[in-house]
């Protein structure tokens, strides 16, 4: 182990850590736990909880993605650096897998203290951010790269110097060059795009939250479900406990479909729970979200979104809709209102005013969020089942809990839609009080 000045610089040197104060860097030095790892050790496991974040003070480590394809390398990192820090700020799962190369020193740092330094160090968060951002821009390259290769195969026209881009990547997709290092020799040979996709949906599904256990640990009866049109979605449902006792619940649609909306689907969502886990304050953490996507998103995609904090001691409700289909409010006698809804998407304008309300939830009341794959769904002669469909689906029958509206609806919109492709995602939250 280092002496406690190296141990100092090494923490400082890491880009995370550059802005924390001196009381900071005592603080994780004292709180934080210092292991020795041998070569082909493994830090962190993927879909494990994100109990901590790990320092890799010394050595080299390598992240890696577990597919129905074997490991995959996604990325070699040297110290120091920083691993597991989204995870467990966003209390996510473990995305990938991380192995020593090298010995390796590590200092472990607990969910709790990384989030105690992040609340005095908005750099950290900044860093967090910044990172994601990067990533998506090596994503949207490596994409742009395969997608190219693949649609050149189905003309007939493949390129062979194209084998040595895929081969040899240029720098920035670097780490993306060990993910799909198998694909440059195989692609002439097979076509891979369906088992990428379908690596792409598991980890999408892993991204969101498990509503059964989240019901379970929040003491709150709501249910939650996502299917995309496509192996992945520009759809997304969140639930997550605030700090203040309410339980914010929330859905978001891309405009757009396939792995790029997808990706923006996963940051947007991602930025949103970080921020309200900061502060708690449902419209001030979309606003910042939004503030980071206007400036980092040279694609120009959107995003619609309705969130709700709900508070199951007295009932009541925050809304907050950025472009979105407005909510639902089932009372326990049939008559169901719509509340919130309207506004302007996040992604596209600085200057972005979401549409506020407020709502009281009596015992029994169902409060209902869905996507436009719900109200747009056809049947065979072109007609939608509509939002009007949707509102007298809730006003009729008496389902006991949230999960059994969740399959009501969607039930509902199987039926509807018989026949023809699903062509949009289709998303439902319900909550009753």
């Amino acid at each position: 182990m280092k002496d406690l000045s190296a141990l100092r610089s090494t923490i400082r040197a890491t880009s995370a850590f550059r802005q924390i104060t001196e009381d900071d860097v005592s603080y994780l030095l004292e709180i934080g736990e210092f292991r020795s790892y041998a070569a082909d050790a493994v830090l962190m496991v993927q879909g494990e909880d994100s109990h901590d974040a790990v320092l890799i003070v010394s050595g080299v480590v390598t992240v890696i993605a577990d597919s129905a394809r074997g490991a995959i390398p996604i990325a070699t990192l040297e110290a120091p650096c920083l691993v597991g820090d989204l995870g467990a700020l966003a209390h996510l799962k473990r995305s990938a897998t991380v192995q020593a190369r090298t010995a390796v020193t590590a200092l472990r740092i607990g969910q709790s203290a990384l989030a105690e330094v992040a609340r005095t160090t908005p750099s950290l968060l900044i860093d967090v951010i910044g990172r994601m951002g990067d990533r998506l821009r090596k994503f949207n390259g490596a994409i742009g790269l395969y997608t190219h290769a693949l649609a050149a195969l189905e003309r007939h026209d493949f390129d062979p110097a194209l084998l040595d881009e895929l081969r040899y990547p240029m720098p920035d997709l670097a780490d993306f060059g060990h993910t799909f290092g198998r694909m440059a020799e195989q692609i002439i040979l097979r076509r891979q795009r369906s088992d990428e996709m379908a690596s792409a949906a598991v980890i999408q599904r892993a991204l969101l939250p498990k509503p059964e256990e989240f019901a379970a640990g929040a003491g709150v009866d709501v249910s939650a479900s996502m299917t995309a049109a496509r192996d992945v979605g520009g759809d997304w449902f969140e639930l997550v406990s605030l700090d203040d006792g309410r339980v914010a619940v929330g859905v978001g649609d891309v405009c757009g479909k396939g792995v790029p909306a997808a990706l923006f689907a996963g940051i947007t969502k991602t930025l949103i729970r970080i921020n309200v886990r900061e502060t708690a304050d449902l419209p001030a953490a979309i606003l910042k979200a939004n503030a980071y996507l206007v400036n980092n998103n040279a694609a120009e995609l959107f995003a619609t979104l309705l969130y709700a904090a709900f508070d199951p001691r007295t009932g009541e409700i925050e809304l907050v809709s950025c472009g979105h289909l407005p909510a639902l409010m089932r009372r326990v006698g049939g008559a169901v209102e719509k509340l919130a809804g309207g506004g302007l998407p996040v992604g596209l304008f600085e200057t972005l005013k979401p549409k506020t309300a407020r709502a009281a939830m009596g015992r029994g009341d169902l409060l209902y969020l869905y996507t436009d794959g719900v109200t747009e769904a056809e049947d065979r002669a072109n007609v939608e089942f509509g939002e009007e469909r949707l509102a007298d689906l809730l006003a009729e029958g008496e389902p006991r809990n949230a999960a059994q509206w969740v399959v009501r609806v969607e039930d509902a919109v199987r039926d509807h839609a018989r026949g023809r492709p699903q062509f949009d995602d289709i998303t439902c939250v319900a909550i009753v009080r």
